[in-house]
């Protein structure tokens, strides 16, 4: 009896499933059919009849228990025609779920969004050192197929410390899915993977006294000189330089800003928008690479760009444009953390590299045209948390607050986006920073709007401010202080003094004391009208009419950019990247400013009167007195780059798609060869077996010469 009871029970059962899912087959089917694509051929019954049988089959095979791994509710939202799942191969072609399901949540946005969820649920345990969690960057225990990451992230499992996301929404699980799948696929390795076994392993006093046959930070060194002593390559042999190897990038971005880090016989270089490569040094092969995905519509001033990486231990750290520090495994290519520095919606960005010191990672950012409010901070290397940060546009309480007026801080600019120089002996950290916002209207900004257009020294361990100098009080023509620092030992009225050299866009040259930040000299390296002098304490005296709108003002765009200079410490020259040249600028009415399209904050601008002629400047580094000049190889304006210093008695640089050797000593240019595409870039020199070799980006290209 009690058999016969279990089998009228199971028809019973059977009867109502097929019911429900004939009634929720033809309710879906007639909800859903305006929303299908029509057939380009074949009746119109027949595609309705398609659209409703294999979806009525599906729902049968869920009422009968043969669909256990989504609920009612997943199965209905996976079958809408709009959600981009397609299952029909479940049924047409007998296919599992786990084979047909594929992840449509796979945009840019989708993995950026999959990110953002899996920082604040899962990094903590998923850290990248497979200490608390599984590594996720390769097969997965519990399936690697999207449903089976799918579910485990819906569901946990049981017994470990890997919890239910049961409270994230459908398409949240989905793009975690496709986040995870983005760690899975961002390496792609050689062919030949058995040919690289990476062991890099940078100490910190690697840094303070770095091989001579490495490039192991931004600037060669943290005292930002961009000097190599390497000095096989000279004046005498330096015309026979040959291209070793040339290596394309795989990026659609034309604009390649970075310095490459060399450690042993590996290159490092980021590759715009937001990837690292691994290059061997001796053949340009590509070793490993890595990619993230970037959000649309980022906050950018002029382009795409990003200038370098940092390096410490076997760890990578890139700053990306959508305001992310990323640290990756240097022998592998994978992602051991990322952590939030600055939102884009607040009108950051980040594009400098990121500098080493005192064993913590410190970061700029970009933005001094969104109307930001600027900072300086330092990362732990390991974890990635926060250790300080120092705000260069003082907040109420703050010192220096008192310089802004109208409440402009708020919105007072103030971006660091080019790496800064390191004096371990003092641990003082100094730092550019770039222009107030609104750009050209100070009238809505009244006061000399600290710390925009300085240098900052901060302590290195705390972030505290130890002494600030400003260049341009009162900004209202872009004139950025964003130049890396040059630390130099000069001999100053007879005693030999710990300073700092900075050929500042305003169009003067600076020494001042490091330790203390005394104005010691300044003198114009270029051509310039806005002011009559500098007072005894660096203050510039402005000229009659200076801030008058409409007059023609040199040095117009600046007579140097962010473009490295570099420094010879045997000849103390400091060899500038410069720029000749006036422009017109105006700005908006003090009523009328406002934000304009995509947030900028600048109320009106500047425009060139003629083309900026381009130049190489050698400067006595104690006077600023200037010894030689060298112009553009070619009148193109087709990008310049910043300089190498060799202990080869040679200044290396790039300038309208033209790599040129010149004399360090006089100017003269002593090779040339010519590199196609933008010279953004600045040239490095490292060992390859034995032998000196320059290496420089350019167009979409990495470059690689040697004798």
């Amino acid at each position: 009896m009690a058999r016969l009871v279990n089998r009228r029970r199971s028809k019973s059962r059977f009867i109502y499933a097929v019911a429900v899912s004939v009634f929720v087959a033809v309710i879906v089917g007639a909800v859903f059919y305006n929303k299908l694509p029509q057939p380009t051929d074949g009746p119109k019954s027949t595609k309705i009849w398609h659209s409703l049988t294999w979806r009525l089959q599906l729902y049968t095979r869920k009422g009968l228990g043969g669909v256990p791994d989504l609920s009612w509710q997943e199965l209905l939202q996976m079958t809408n025609p709009s959600s981009g799942f397609v299952l029909t191969t479940t049924v047409t072609e007998g296919r599992s779920l786990d084979a047909a399901v594929s992840n449509p949540f796979v945009s840019p946005e989708d993995r950026a969004g999959g990110a953002e969820i899996f920082q604040r649920n899962c990094a903590a345990c998923h850290d990248g050192s497979g200490a608390h969690a599984p590594l996720l960057d390769r097969p997965l225990r519990h399936g690697d197929s999207d449903l089976a990451i799918y579910k485990v992230v819906r569901d946990g499992i049981p017994a470990t410390s890997m919890a239910s996301h049961a409270d994230l929404s459908f398409d949240d699980r989905w793009r975690v899915v496709a986040y995870i799948r983005s760690l899975q696929a961002k390496t792609s390795a050689t062919s030949d993977d058995t040919a690289f076994h990476l062991d890099i392993s940078v100490k910190g006093d690697d840094l303070l006294a770095p091989n001579s046959g490495q490039w192991l930070t931004y600037s060669g060194s943290l005292d930002g000189r961009r000097y190599s002593p390497l000095s096989e390559i000279t004046k005498g042999n330096v015309s026979r330089l040959r291209a070793r190897w040339i290596s394309q990038f795989d990026t659609d971005d034309r604009l390649m800003e970075a310095t490459p880090l060399v450690v042993g016989g590996t290159l490092f270089t980021s590759v715009p928008p937001a990837s690292i490569v691994a290059y061997d040094t001796k053949s340009g092969k590509v070793i490993w690479k890595y990619e993230r995905p970037l959000p649309d519509n980022l906050p950018m001033c002029c382009g795409r760009v990003n200038r370098g990486l940092a390096v410490l231990g076997n760890v990578l750290f890139l700053g990306t444009l959508d305001g992310v520090l990323v640290a990756v495994d240097a022998n592998r290519g994978k992602e051991l953390w990322e952590t939030e520095v600055a939102k884009p919606s607040e009108g950051f960005s980040m594009t400098g590299a990121p500098l080493v010191a005192n064993n913590a990672v410190v970061v700029g950012v970009a933005g001094g045209e969104f109307g930001i409010r600027g900072f300086l901070a330092a990362y732990d290397s390991a974890s990635g948390k926060q250790l300080w940060k120092f705000n260069t546009i003082p907040g109420p309480g703050e010192p220096g607050h008192e310089t802004w007026k109208n409440d402009a801080w708020r919105t007072g600019g103030g971006p660091t986006w080019v790496t800064g120089s390191y004096d371990p002996s003092l641990d003082l950290l100094y730092w550019g920073v770039g222009n107030p916002s609104p750009d050209y209207n100070g009238d809505v900004r009244p006061g000399d709007n600290l710390y925009t257009n300085s240098v900052i020294a901060l302590r290195a361990s705390t972030g505290k401010l130890v002494w600030h100098f400003q260049f341009s009080p009162h900004d209202e023509r872009d004139w950025d202080s964003n130049q890396s620092p040059i630390l130099a030992e000069l001999p100053i009225n007879g005693a030999t003094r710990k300073v700092i050299c900075w050929a500042n866009r305003n169009g003067f040259y600076y020494v001042l004391d490091r330790v203390t930040g005394e104005f010691l000299t300044g003198v114009n390296f270029v051509e310039q009208n806005w002011a009559d002098g500098l007072d005894h304490a660096g203050r510039p005296i402005l000229s009659a009419g200076a801030s008058t709108e409409g007059r023609l003002i040199w040095p117009g765009g600046g007579g140097t950019n962010w473009q490295n200079p570099a420094f010879d410490q045997g000849q103390r020259l400091v060899f500038v990247p410069t720029s000749e040249g006036a422009s017109i600028f105006t700005k908006t009415d003090p009523d009328n400013v406002q934000r304009g399209v995509g947030g900028l904050f600048v109320a009106s601008g500047a425009a060139w009167v003629t083309p900026p002629v381009r130049a190489v400047r050698a400067l006595d580094a104690a006077t600023g007195k200037r010894r030689w000049e060298f112009r553009s190889p070619t009148a193109k304006d087709s990008g310049y780059g910043g300089l190498l210093a060799t202990a080869g008695g040679l200044v290396f640089g790039a300038s309208g798609g033209v790599l040129f050797a010149l004399d360090s000593a006089t100017g003269q240019e002593l090779w040339h060869m010519p590199v196609g595409g933008e010279t953004r870039a600045a040239p490095i020199s490292f060992v390859v077996d034995g032998r000196q070799v320059i290496a420089i980006a350019a167009g979409r290209a990495l470059f690689a010469f040697g004798l």
